[in-house]
């Protein structure tokens, strides 16, 4: 009898010529030779496929067939693709909107111009960027555009929770206009500086200031004041027709400061940057003879 072939007739696979690697497949998936396979004279087998190894029959290192785990788990979902995206969609929404408030409480905020009180600098619907950073470093100086927290109350009926977090990502990209509270000025005395304005000129610490960005002056008369220590005093560039520390605004802590303004953005021809004007006082010249200007310096006020 055949030492191959057991006493039942069922032909039996020739002993591996070397160690197969990995776990063999199992039982029902191993092929079954219909007879005895030949012998070459070398003594390798002739069925090529009773003597292959799992790799070379297609199979995987779990004895699968290749390509069956791969394509159930696409077609269930449980791989990458389009299902893993969608499942992932929320969490990368709500990382994106926390960035955003991070950046809009910290670092930067854009804000709709809706009045024509600091023309001819900012013009109604220009957007500008507000920078939450310089302040932290240093106190608001003369010359300063800033916007501010009033003390007007917010216009309008209460707003509902969907409707305040619609109105701030709006207010974020500048589409809405910012709430009632908040004004865009120009720093114009800081806290022991003493403002008076004498037909339209204005004077602070006895110094009169040269103010190239007053296109619509007015013959206005006011003080003099001394501003409060950690206040400051605020003017709109278009003097006719703002409502400023002259009038229904008086003094501004510097605690109610938001940020910096330092750029128009839009539209693109409006585009300008607002940080190169400010007025230093130096000591001869706050002390200097009333009537001496003095001229705005140009260039960054860091």
């Amino acid at each position: 009898m055949d030492p191959r072939e057991d006493p039942t007739g069922r032909a039996q696979p020739p002993p591996p010529l070397w160690p197969k690697a990995g776990r063999p497949a199992p039982p029902h998936e191993q092929p079954h030779a219909s007879g005895p396979p030949s012998v070459d004279r070398d003594g390798s087998s002739a069925a090529g496929d009773a003597g292959s190894t799992p790799a070379q029959q297609g199979a995987g290192s779990d004895g699968t067939r290749s390509g069956r785990r791969g394509d159930d788990d696409t077609r269930n979902g449980s791989g990458g693709g389009t299902g893993a995206f969608f499942r992932e969609l929320p969490i990368l929404v709500l990382v994106a909107f926390l960035l955003a408030f991070l950046l809009r409480t910290f670092v930067l905020q854009v804000f709709f111009i809706p009045s024509s009180s600091m023309e001819p600098t900012l013009r109604i619907d220009d957007r500008m960027v507000v920078e939450k950073v310089t302040f932290r470093f240093r106190e608001p100086r003369r010359g300063d555009v800033v916007v501010f927290e009033g003390e007007d109350e917010p216009l309008g009926v209460p707003l509902t929770g969907g409707d305040r977090f619609v109105q701030a990502v709006g207010q974020f990209l500048g589409v809405i206009p910012t709430s009632a509270r908040d004004f865009v000025k120009r720093v114009i005395a800081v806290g022991g500086d003493e403002v008076r304005i004498d037909e339209g000129q204005v004077f602070v610490n006895d110094v009169a200031l040269d103010e190239p960005y007053v296109v619509f002056g007015d013959e206005d008369t006011y003080g003099p004041v001394t501003v409060p220590e950690d206040e400051l005093f605020f003017l709109g560039d278009n003097r006719p027709n703002s409502s400023d520390s002259r009038r229904s605004l008086g003094f501004i802590r510097e605690d109610s400061v938001v940020g910096r303004a330092v750029v128009i953005i839009w539209p693109l021809e409006h585009w300008d940057t607002l940080t190169d004007v400010h007025h230093d006082l130096d000591a001869s010249q706050a002390h200097g003879e009333p009537g001496e200007v003095v001229e705005a310096v140009a260039g960054p006020s860091w």
